[in-house]
């Protein structure tokens, strides 16, 4: 049993989020750049002088504690002791708002994924790849990237198997509960390719689509709870 899996995936995701975020805002740019049309009449994110959501709000609704919180006021990182245990939320104002989720669906599908509606949400939602929200109301666009806690289980049960005693009845149980969170990490799909390109496609592929795994149950949840509570505050 390895760490290097479910690390190597949190970084592969992490680059492929950023990326497929850039994608959801670079159409109204693309589009008023043929048009004319400045770049600052383009998009701007909402400005303040602090989060528009608390540590302590974000806390809540993670269920551990937020330590820290880094970036500007229009996108924030809030993080935890607890690894994949994180949430990233975006706020933007778009020239273009429905131009800009449309590529941001766009990207998704090019990623291997397909947009999931969420119903109820704003004037319009839905989860693209790596489970990323995109919310819209008026002319603001706001993105939150879940928690992972596929990789925050299989760091928990990593670190039960290297605790444990050496062949003990403890460790063999926390080598069983690894596996089980192996079983559907997106990486395993890059480990049957012949190459790193093929490989890391791969990963994007299946990290794109939908899981199906109560962590990503989960995550998706605690999605909408903070979009919930952003929309509260506009």
């Amino acid at each position: 049993m390895s760490k290097i899996p479910l690390f190597g995936t949190a970084a592969g995701v992490v680059v492929v989020i950023t990326c497929l975020t850039a994608c959801g805002k670079a159409p109204s740019v693309a589009t008023a750049t043929m048009s004319g049309a400045p770049p600052s009449q383009v998009s701007s994110p909402r400005r303040s002088s602090t989060p528009l959501l608390t540590k302590e709000e974000v806390g809540a609704i993670l269920g551990n504690a937020v330590i820290s919180v880094e970036g500007a006021a229009s996108d924030m990182a809030y993080k935890t002791a607890v690894v994949g245990i994180e949430v990233t939320i975006g706020l933007e104002r778009e020239n273009d708002p429905q131009l800009a989720m449309s590529g941001a669906r766009k990207a998704t599908g090019m990623l291997g994924g397909a947009p999931e509606e969420v119903p109820n949400l704003g004037e319009e939602a839905f989860f693209g790849a790596m489970s990323v929200l995109y919310v819209r109301r008026g002319d603001m666009v706001i993105t939150i990237t879940p928690p992972n806690l596929q990789l925050a289980a299989g760091a928990g049960a990593y670190d039960k198997v290297a605790q444990a005693k050496l062949g003990s009845p403890e460790q063999l149980e926390a080598m069983k509960e690894l596996h089980q969170v192996e079983k559907t990490d997106p990486l395993m799909a890059g480990l049957k390719q012949p190459d790193d390109m093929q490989g890391a496609a791969a990963v994007i592929n299946a990290s794109s689509k939908k899981q199906g795994t109560s962590y990503e149950t989960q995550a998706r949840a605690i999605g909408v709870a903070l979009a919930a509570k952003l929309l509260t505050k506009l």
